[in-house]
């Protein structure tokens, strides 16, 4: 069986990370580049140092691979040849919002909404509800994963009663061999 993407080294923290800075961001959407720059950064960044930070090619891979092996959380897309990145719950909040609203909802006007380009559409970011239920959400996840990678545990207390009793047995046979003996060991009749 494959291993799950949760019992990945440090995935469970990444993706916590990841939850945090996509949903309190300024914007909804953004380059793989700008996210792993955010995700990686030593110190607060402004918006344009972010997008001119050197990224590490290790750096890149591991949040590009987390947020792909993810979709339940992110959405990964490309628009005009460049990786991007959103998180899903603030995608639903654009979309719906602009349907509620009577915007058109064509492909690229979703594309348009969700990178803040069309007018009147806003993305708030995530408020501290909704931020945890996606954190418990990851975590209800992660642990479903850790204890289905467990073996059953059916079979673990009839094991142990069954260990439990053949110690038993053999040390009390033991025991008993050994009092046997010293008790026939010291009666010697000299005047028989």
């Amino acid at each position: 069986m494959a291993k799950s993407q949760y019992l990945e080294k440090d995935r469970l923290p990444n993706l916590i990370a990841a939850i945090q800075i996509l949903g309190v961001s300024d914007l909804s959407s953004g380059t793989l580049n700008r996210w792993v720059a955010e995700l990686e950064a030593r110190e607060e960044l402004n918006p344009d140092q972010l997008e001119a930070a050197p990224i590490k090619f290790a750096e890149r891979k591991k949040w590009s691979t987390l947020f792909e092996q993810h979709p339940e959380f992110f959405k990964s897309y490309t628009l005009r040849g460049e990786p991007r990145v959103l998180l899903r719950l603030r995608y639903a909040q654009t979309a719906n919002f602009s349907a509620k609203n009577g915007a058109s909802t064509t492909p690229e006007n979703k594309v348009k909404a969700v990178n803040g380009e069309e007018s009147g559409i806003v993305s708030k970011p995530l408020n501290a509800d909704q931020i945890q239920l996606l954190i418990n959400t990851a975590i209800a996840l992660h642990d479903r994963e850790v204890a289905a990678d467990r073996g059953p545990e059916r079979f673990r207390p009839f094991l142990m009663a069954t260990i439990g009793a053949v110690l038993g047995t053999l040390v009390g046979g033991g025991i008993i061999v050994i009092l046997s003996m010293m008790q026939n060991v010291h009666t010697v009749r000299l005047f028989d």
